[in-house]
């Protein structure tokens, strides 16, 4: 088949919703099928190039961080690569489409559909999916505004797929009667495997993510002050990724005085992601709001027990007491309460982490890929279902 695929984020810019993007289309590549992706220009970056098999073409959009995107700058790629998708297929029809985001992405699929009747898959990652109290806040008003465009992108699509059974219900609350699949993310086992941690202090606290509001890391240094309080034994919170929100997450641990054990990383290239889990001892998670985060996948994949918020997607893979511990967002004292008895009991971290790297063993990208594949043929072969199920 030939495959079109949308997503304004595209390593090296943007987070999960990218990776998932990349992955994926590795894998229909791999396949045998024609894949090119229309993503966003950013700075230097090539407008043109292949990578992996696929031809990646990067839209004009006015972009003034990799982290994050501004509506105003993903409106500018909306714009762009429905022109740049009309180019494309004038030239060289795709047999179907797959957009990454209702929003921005899905007005190009939307346009092709009705002016070439080409078919397209709708990929639900999170915040493109309306909830009551969103983060931003002024997200209130945008979801009001944009509602009518994105129920009809929806009702358009062959198939509009959820990336958690969470989010489905989240986006049935906006559409009650629209058909939603489910398919979870997935994890390249390969990359990430279980590792070996001998006994070590100070025990490691891990948190991996943009710093941006919806993350919550400032959930994970006030846990970390309430540790310190607690006299709890050497720990170390330790923060990967990079964004808007350092500096005042940098200055609130100044402010709580845990400096000294909470670590900024920064960010790292995605190949030494593994180094960073193999070098912790346990995973936290505090977001406000996900879809399914990689991270958490990643985490499990190479062993690590997990402790997260009840975000979407977390609450199918982390059972409580069983493979992790959950927390309502925003209680640092609880969080700190769940990491003070994994710190002290490295049997139960063994034990989580154990059955997380089990578990993930059902993530891996191919079968992920066939999954999505199967309902991208059934597109381009004019069958198009109802019914909400997984």
């Amino acid at each position: 088949m030939k495959l079109l695929l949308f997503n304004h984020e595209y390593p090296p810019i943007g987070g999960g919703g990218g990776r998932v993007t990349e992955r994926l289309a590795k894998e229909y590549a791999a396949r045998g099928h024609e894949v090119h992706i229309v993503t966003s220009a950013y700075r230097d970056l090539p407008r043109l190039e292949t990578q992996n098999g696929c031809r990646i073409e990067r839209a004009p959009a006015l972009r003034a961080s990799p982290n994050s995107a501004k509506i105003t700058e993903m409106l500018t790629y909306a714009a762009s690569s429905a022109r740049t998708a009309w180019r494309s297929a004038k030239k060289n029809r795709p047999d179907a489409v797959q957009v990454f985001f209702g929003i921005p992405s899905g007005g190009a699929a939307y346009l092709l559909k009705r002016r070439f009747r080409i078919p397209y898959v709708v990929f639900l990652g999170g915040r493109d999916v309306p909830r009551p109290n969103p983060d931003p806040p002024h997200y209130r008003h945008l979801y009001r505004a944009l509602k009518p465009a994105l129920l009809s992108i929806w009702k358009h699509a062959s198939y509009v797929v959820a990336c958690s059974e969470g989010l489905r219900k989240l986006a049935l609350q906006t559409a009650p009667r629209q058909p939603i699949e489910v398919i979870p993310d997935g994890i390249d086992l390969e990359m990430f495997s279980p590792a070996e941690r001998p006994a070590r202090t100070p025990v490691r606290a891990l948190g991996v993510g943009r710093l941006i509001p919806r993350k919550g890391f400032d959930t994970f240094i006030r846990a970390a002050a309430e540790l310190k309080k607690r006299a709890a034994p050497p720990f170390e919170a330790a923060i990967v990724g990079d964004g808007q929100e350092r500096a005042r997450l940098e200055a609130l641990a100044e402010q709580l005085n845990v400096q000294d054990c909470v670590r900024f990383v920064g960010s790292v290239p995605y190949e030494e992601l593994p180094k960073q889990y193999a070098e912790a001892d346990i995973f936290a998670l505090t977001s406000l709001a996900e879809g399914m985060p990689l991270a958490a996948l990643e985490a499990m994949a190479t062993g690590l027990p997990v402790v997260s918020t009840r975000a979407q997607g977390m609450t199918e893979l982390i059972e409580d007491g069983v493979n992790g511990r959950l927390f309502e967002a925003g209680d640092h004292r609880r969080l700190a309460e769940l990491l003070e008895r994994l710190i002290h009991n490295p049997d139960l971290r063994r034990r989580y982490g154990n059955a997380n790297a089990e578990k993930a063993r059902a993530y891996a990208w191919g079968n992920i890929a066939e999954a999505y594949l199967k309902l991208l043929e059934a597109s381009a072969a004019g069958v198009k279902r109802g019914g909400n199920r997984k």
